[in-house]
C-alpha cells in the first residue's frame, strides 16, 4: 500500500431505519466524527465528491432512507495539503534556486517548510524544499530556503563555515552595555585559567564531536547548548532601552549570530548574564504584565552568497509591531508607577515642579523628585558601579554614559576629566578600559572632589588622581598631556532654573553657564589644546539641539563622530585638532 493510500479513512456503513429521512451530513457528524473530522472538513469531502450513497454521488443535502449504503473515501492527505496551502507565506524573495521567506509565530518551522513547499514557485519538481536552520515555534523571522539539491549543498556549506550572517533582534530583561561581549569572553577566559588541566582538555574533548547541527527541538543536547560565547555571537548592538516595572529595563537588542545557529545556547548565554530574553521556554524570562506577548525573539538579517550567481545578498526585516507595543505598555505602567511615587514624596513634604521636557528633568523625573532621590539615597548607579553622591556634585544621568564608551574605544594611555564631579566618568572609564595608565579628575569644588576621592577608594582604583583647579585655569595645571580629554560641561542657560524648580537642588556651578549655555564650550576650545598632543581626542556632552553650534565654536577642530545617547539624542561629539 502506498502513503497516500494509508492516509485514505474509508466507510461503508448502512443507514438503520432509526435514521430514516435525516440530512447525510448530520448523519455523518453524529456517528462517524472520527472519520470526517469536523463540519468543515464534512463539507469539503462532499466538494470533493469522496460520498457516495447506493454507488452514486451524493450531495450534503441528501435525505437518507434506511437500507442505504454509504460510502466515503476521506483522502486525509489532500486535507493536510490544503491547510498546509491556507497557511500564509510572506514571501520576500525567490528564484529558482532558493527563497527567503517571513515565518510568523505560532507556526512550527517543520510545518512552516511544507506551506512554504506549496506557496514557492517550483521549477524543479522537488518533492521537498529545505533550510539550514529552524526557530522555535513562539520566534518569528527570515528563513533561507532551498528549492534544489545544489543549493541546498551551497547554502548547508556556507551555514556550517559560518558564510552566512544572521542577526537576532530581541527584547532582554535589565539594561545592557555595549561592552557585554567583552566582559563574557574575559569572564570565560578567567573560568578557564582556573580550571584544572585535566577538566579543560576532557571540555576540548566534549567540543570537537559536538554535533553542530541546529535543531531548537534538541534541547537537552547540553554540549551544543553550553558552548563559548565566541561559537554563539559575533557582536551585540543596542537599539533600544525602555523602563520597566517589573525587570527595571528592557535592552532591545540585535545579536549578531555566529553559525551554525542554536537557539537554546544563545538564550542560555543571555540568561546566564542575568538578561534573559522575554519569552515563556527555556532560558527564558516572562514578563509578568506581557504574558501575551509571547517570545520576544526575531531573525531580522540574512546575508549569504548566491549559490549559483555567486552575489553576495542581503535581506532585512522589521520587528514584529508586538515589540514596540510591549515597550510602550511597559513604559506606560513604570511612568503610573513614578506618579504614584511622586504623589507619595510629596505626601510627605518634598515638593517638586515636573514641568517642561529639558533632559535634566526628564531623568530626574525618571528616577527622583522633588530634591533627587540620589541625595536622599547618597548614592547613583552609573556603568553599573554605584557611586557616592552628595549635593556638591551634579548627579549622574544615564545619557552622559555614552561619553564613557566613546573613551574606552579609543584605548586610551592618559586621560583628563575636566569638571568631574563626584568621578563617575573618570572611574567609569578606568574601571573599563584596563590599558589606561593615568586619569586625573580637574574640578573647581573642593567638597565635589573628596567626594570623587571616596569613590575611587570605594571601586577601588588606584591609577585615578583629583586635582582642584578652574577649567579656565587648565594650562597653569602643569598635567602634562593626555591622549583624550572628556568633559561634560555646564551647559543649562540661566534661564532653566525659572522653568525647573527641581533643578535648584544641584550645584549652579555644574549646571548653567552664560551666553544661552555656550559659555564652556568656548572656554573648553582656548584651553583643551594646551595639554593634548596631535593625535588626542576631545570628548565632549552636548544637549539638546547644541551640537551644531558647539561645532561652530570649535571650528578649528575635526569631527570624528558624533553618538546618540540611549533616548537616540545627538549627545557625544569626538573631536581631533585639525
Amino acid at each position: 500500500m502506498t502513503d497516500s493510500n494509508k492516509r485514505i479513512n474509508y466507510l461503508k456503513a448502512t443507514v438503520r431505519e432509526a435514521d430514516n429521512d435525516t440530512r447525510i451530513k448530520k448523519w455523518l457528524l453524529k456517528h462517524y466524527r472520527s472519520i470526517v473530522q469536523s463540519q468543515e472538513c464534512c463539507r469539503r469531502a462532499f466538494h470533493r465528491k469522496e460520498v457516495s450513497v447506493n454507488g452514486q454521488l451524493a450531495e450534503e443535502t441528501r435525505i437518507l432512507k434506511g437500507g442505504d449504503i454509504v460510502e466515503v473515501r476521506y483522502d486525509q492527505a489532500l486535507v493536510d495539503r490544503e491547510k498546509l496551502k491556507a497557511i500564509p507565506v510572506d514571501i520576500r524573495y525567490q528564484d529558482e534556486h532558493i527563497a527567503i521567506v517571513w515565518k510568523a509565530p505560532g507556526l512550527s518551522c517543520s510545518v512552516f517548510e511544507k506551506a512554504a513547499f506549496y506557496a514557492l514557485t517550483n521549477t524543479t519538481e522537488q518533492e521537498k524544499f529545505w533550510s539550514p536552520y529552524s526557530m522555535q515555534k513562539a520566534a518569528s523571522g527570515l528563513l533561507v530556503i532551498a528549492k534544489t539539491e545544489k543549493a541546498k549543498d551551497e547554502i548547508n556549506r556556507q551555514y556550517q563555515k559560518g558564510e552566512m550572517d544572521l542577526s537576532i533582534r530581541a527584547i532582554c530583561h535589565g539594561r545592557l552595555f555595549p561592552d557585554l561581549l567583552d566582559r563574557i569572553k574575559e569572564q570565560e577566559l578567567k573560568e578557564k585559567s582556573t580550571m584544572p588541566k585535566e577538566e579543560v582538555q576532557q571540555n576540548n574533548n566534549e567540543k570537537s564531536t559536538e554535533n553542530d547541527h541546529n535543531n531548537d527541538d534538541q534541547e537537552d543536547d547540553q554540549d551544543n547548548i553550553n558552548r563559548p560565547v565566541s561559537d554563539v555571537l559575533k557582536s551585540i548592538s543596542i537599539v533600544n532601552i525602555t523602563r520597566s516595572n517589573h525587570a527595571e529595563y528592557l535592552t532591545t537588542v540585535d545579536l549578531a549570530i555566529q553559525t551554525p545557529l542554536n537557539g537554546a545556547a544563545l538564550r542560555k548565554l543571555m540568561a546566564t548574564q542575568d538578561r534573559p530574553i522575554v519569552g515563556n521556554s527555556t532560558y527564558t524570562r516572562v514578563l509578568k504584565s506581557s504574558k501575551d506577548k509571547g517570545l520576544c525573539m526575531t531573525t531580522n538579517h540574512i546575508a549569504l552568497t548566491h549559490p549559483t550567481t555567486h552575489e553576495r545578498l542581503s535581506w532585512n526585516s522589521n520587528e514584529p509591531d508586538k515589540f514596540e507595543l510591549l515597550r510602550a505598555r511597559e513604559h506606560k505602567f513604570w511612568k503610573r508607577r513614578m506618579d504614584e511615587k511622586l504623589e507619595t514624596m510629596r505626601k510627605a513634604g518634598i515638593s517638586m515642579d515636573a514641568s517642561g521636557g529639558d533632559e535634566f528633568v526628564d531623568d530626574m523625573y525618571n528616577e527622583e523628585n522633588g530634591k533627587p532621590l540620589a541625595y536622599v539615597l547618597g548614592e547613583k548607579e552609573f556603568c553599573q558601579l554605584k557611586f557616592k553622591v552628595t549635593e556638591a556634585c551634579l548627579v549622574p544621568r544615564p545619557s552622559s554614559e555614552i561619553l564613557v564608551q566613546a573613551t574606552v574605544d579609543m584605548k586610551p594611555k592618559r586621560v583628563l576629566d575636566i569638571g568631574t564631579g563626584c568621578g563617575n566618568l573618570l572611574l567609569s572609564i578606568l574601571n573599563q578600559s584596563k590599558g589606561t595608565e593615568c586619569g586625573v579628575g580637574l574640578d573647581i569644588s573642593k567638597e565635589a572632589l573628596e567626594v570623587a576621592k571616596e569613590n575611587a577608594d570605594r571601586l577601588g582604583i588606584k591609577t585615578a588622581q583629583f586635582v582642584e583647579k578652574d577649567m579656565s585655569l587648565l594650562p597653569e595645571a602643569g598635567l602634562g598631556l593626555f591622549d583624550v580629554i572628556v568633559c561634560n560641561p555646564p551647559y543649562l542657560s540661566e534661564k532653566a532654573i525659572f522653568k525647573h524648580r527641581l533643578l535648584e537642588h544641584e550645584p549652579a556651578t555644574a549646571l548653567f553657564a552664560n551666553d544661552d549655555g555656550y559659555e564652556w564650550y568656548t572656554v573648553l576650545s582656548k584651553v583643551a589644546p594646551t595639554v593634548m598632543h596631535r593625535h588626542s581626542k576631545l570628548v565632549l556632552e552636548c544637549g539638546k539641539g547644541m551640537m551644531e553650534r558647539v561645532q561652530v565654536i570649535m571650528a578649528g577642530w575635526k569631527t570624528v563622530e558624533i553618538r546618540k545617547d540611549s533616548h537616540n539624542w545627538d549627545r557625544c561629539l569626538v573631536l581631533e585638532m585639525e
